[in-house]
C-alpha cells in the first residue's frame, strides 16, 4: 500500500469497482487502503454514455486517472475516458508486478528469519527511491548482482539474491562476440569502415554495439528482451560483417564469448 492517504491529482490509479449508479461509479483503490474514488459518467467513455453499465460494471478493474482530490473530504474525482489503451496496460503490469514482489520479499524473510512487515517497511524505501519498485529492485539484482551488493546491506541480501535468481527473468539479455578483420587492401581502412557498419537492428526494443577490442579485434555486442531475439541480431549483425567483409582482400572470422 502506499505510505500516503489519499493519491495526487493526475496520478494513475488501479481501481475495482464497487457500485456503479446511474450518474457515476465508485471505485475502491487497491494502493490506499479504505479509500474510494469516484467516476462521473461523463468520464466513463468518450463521447455520449447513455447505459453506464455498458462501459463499467462492479467488479471491473480499471485504470484511472485522478483529476481532483479534496483531502479534507476525502473525496477523489477520477477519469476512466482519459487513460489511453497503452497506460491502462502498463499500470495494470506494474501494479501485479508489485504484488508479485510483495509475495517474494515474504519469501526472503522467511529464508532470512525475518518478519516480513519489518523486512518490507526496511527495504521498500530504498528500492523505491533507487529502483521505482519493489520489482524493479528485484530486476536490478539479477541484471548486475555486483552493483546490488555493493549499494545494499544485510542479513537478507544472500536471501534476496537467490529468490531474485530464482523467480525473476532479466528485462534485458546482452551478449556478446569477437570480430577479427584483417585487410590487405590498399583501401582497406574504408573497407574495414563499410563493413563494420553494415549490420543494421531488425528487431524492436534490440540496440547493436561493435567497438575496437584491439585491433584486429573487435567486440560485437546486442542487448534485447531475450536470449533468442539476441542471438538473431547477433548472427544477422556478424554475417553481414563477414559476407561484406570477405568480398574484399582480407580475412575475417567470428568467435562467440
Amino acid at each position: 500500500m502506499s505510505p500516503a492517504k489519499l493519491p495526487e491529482e493526475g496520478e494513475f490509479v488501479i481501481g475495482r469497482v464497487s457500485e456503479v449508479r446511474n450518474h457515476g461509479a465508485d471505485v475502491e483503490l487497491l494502493e490506499y487502503s479504505g479509500q474510494k474514488g469516484f467516476v462521473h459518467i461523463s468520464e466513463v467513455a468518450s463521447g455520449w454514455v447513455k447505459y453506464i453499465r455498458d462501459f463499467i460494471r462492479e467488479g471491473q478493474m480499471v485504470v484511472a486517472k485522478v483529476t481532483r482530490v479534496k483531502p479534507k473530504r476525502h473525496i477523489v474525482d477520477m477519469s476512466v475516458r482519459q487513460v489511453s489503451g497503452h497506460r491502462k496496460q502498463a499500470r495494470i503490469r506494474e501494479w501485479k508486478n508489485e504484488q508479485r514482489a510483495t509475495k517474494l520479499i515474504e519469501l526472503v524473510a522467511s529464508d532470512a528469519k525475518l518478519e516480513p512487515k519489518v523486512l518490507l517497511e526496511e527495504v521498500s524505501g530504498p528500492f523505491r527511491e533507487n529502483y521505482g519498485t519493489l520489482y524493479g529492485a528485484f530486476e536490478a539484482a539479477v541484471v548486475d548482482t555486483a552493483i546490488f551488493t555493493k549499494v545494499h546491506k544485510g542479513k537478507w541480501l544472500q536471501p534476496f539474491l537467490a529468490v531474485a535468481e530464482a523467480n525473476i527473468t532479466p528485462p534485458f539479455v546482452t551478449i556478446e562476440g569477437r570480430l577479427t578483420l584483417t585487410s590487405w587492401a590498399p583501401d582497406g581502412v574504408k573497407q574495414l569502415t563499410q563493413a563494420l557498419t553494415a549490420p543494421q537492428v531488425q528487431e524492436e526494443e534490440t540496440t547493436l554495439e561493435i567497438a575496437s577490442d584491439g585491433a584486429p579485434d573487435y567486440r560485437i555486442r546486442v542487448r534485447a528482451p531475450d536470449f533468442k531475439q539476441a542471438e538473431r541480431e547477433l548472427k544477422q549483425a556478424t554475417d553481414a560483417v563477414l559476407n561484406d567483409f570477405r568480398t574484399s582482400d582480407g580475412e575475417a572470422s567470428f568467435e562467440r564469448l
